[in-house]
């Protein structure tokens, strides 16, 4: 959970929005400050406890406006929401005291959760270098196949710290395609959120070909993660590994939609048909919508071969760059699943996995073929 500090100095107030606050499910406060603190008495809190958020009663009066510029000033990743009628209680009120977002007094829980998200992101969204994202046009477009894959050779050839994140809680084959005994589950994790220490992140971690694996468990009933808790979870993460691949499913939900929105490149992974190169154009322009930028979104045509649609053509017919293409090797790659390992980079989809695990790492592979293209600057 994010944590909060909650500022007001009416009593029936504070309780009301910290009852708000509390019912998102994505906030714990922290502490609650019942009267106009000093410069010094807000300097010392934000050293001590480095809120996610500072929650501020915007009818507190006039000293309201220096608390939020020290806060500003103090804690530049702190997110701060207001609520009330003071100064206005506007949107152009916000923007002059440097607040994220003003709300009504008393406020409801899904404007309280949207303005959570905003501030969240406005402090704390950027996106991660190391993170990308893949996802199938349709199932069974070899997506994690090809995750797997680029990730044993990213860790293995070129010696890269790479963790695979299956997103994919309920289908999510990795387990399968690699013979794990598995540790703990990505749901476990996801579950701790805010809370995750190394100790527990290393008991749910599953090792195999040189990758670290967070896998799901495949269960279903439980909690069901939101959106927050793959935040907090990806920014554990993030300073752990040099690479980052989250193998999802195919359709974006307003959860997995934080990975989407924060990671480096998007990969839509479809077959040279004209089915699933349909629905990859639909997927790439949902992507899109949910918020990524379209020079983050990109193509990965699998099992191509002569005869089908080549890259410019798939290209042109998407309306999306196309990353990478990947040869039909159906023999090789069910050999390796049989026994639970992964393609050599001697076989053709192998080494294609290591010419595209080469472009994610910024590393220069010789490239046996030409298939694969530069897309990074």
């Amino acid at each position: 959970m994010f944590e909060a500090i909650l500022m007001s100095t009416d009593p029936v107030r504070g309780r009301t929005v910290r009852e708000a606050l509390m019912a998102t499910g994505q906030v714990s406060v922290n502490r609650v400050i019942d009267n106009q603190p000093t410069t010094y008495e807000i300097v010392r809190l934000l050293n001590v406890t480095q809120p996610d958020l500072f929650v501020v009663d915007l009818d507190d009066g006039e000293a309201i406006a220096s608390t939020l510029k020290n806060v500003r000033e103090r804690s530049r990743a702190t997110g701060i929401i207001a609520f009330g009628s003071g100064f206005g209680g506007t949107q152009e009120a916000a923007d002059l005291l440097g607040v994220e977002a003003v709300l009504p007094y008393p406020v409801d829980v899904p404007t309280m959760m949207a303005a959570i998200d905003r501030a969240i992101h406005d402090k704390k969204g950027e996106a991660i270098d190391n993170l990308y994202a893949f996802l199938p046009a349709k199932a069974g477009c070899g997506t994690s196949t090809l995750v797997l894959n680029t990730a044993a050779r990213m860790a293995g050839s070129l010696g890269k710290k790479t963790l695979v994140f299956e997103a994919d809680l309920r289908s999510g084959v990795l387990g399968i395609m690699i013979g794990a005994d598995q540790h703990g589950g990505i749901q476990r994790v996801l579950e701790l959120a805010g809370y995750v220490d190394t100790f527990q992140w290393e008991n749910n971690i599953t090792r195999a070909h040189g990758v670290e694996f967070l896998l799901t468990r495949r269960e279903s009933g439980g909690a069901i993660p939101g959106w927050h808790n793959y935040h907090q979870v990806l920014n554990f993460a993030r300073p752990k590994y040099q690479a980052i691949l989250v193998d999802l499913p195919e359709l974006v939900n307003p959860a997995t939609v934080e990975i989407i929105r924060r990671a480096a490149s998007t990969f839509v992974v479809c077959t040279p048909e004209i089915a699933p190169l349909t629905l990859a154009k639909l997927r790439c322009e949902e992507i899109a919508l949910w918020g990524a930028p379209r020079t983050r979104i990109h193509i990965l045509l699998n099992r191509a071969q002569k005869g089908e649609m080549n890259d410019e053509e798939v290209q042109k017919f998407t309306g999306f760059d196309v990353a990478a293409s990947f040869p039909n090797d159906y023999k090789n790659l069910r050999e390796a699943m049989n026994c639970g390992s992964v393609l050599s980079a001697k076989t053709a989809l192998g080494r294609s996995a290591l010419e595209f695990a080469g472009q994610l790492a910024g590393v220069e592979v010789a490239r046996a073929q030409g298939r694969l293209k530069r897309f990074f600057s």
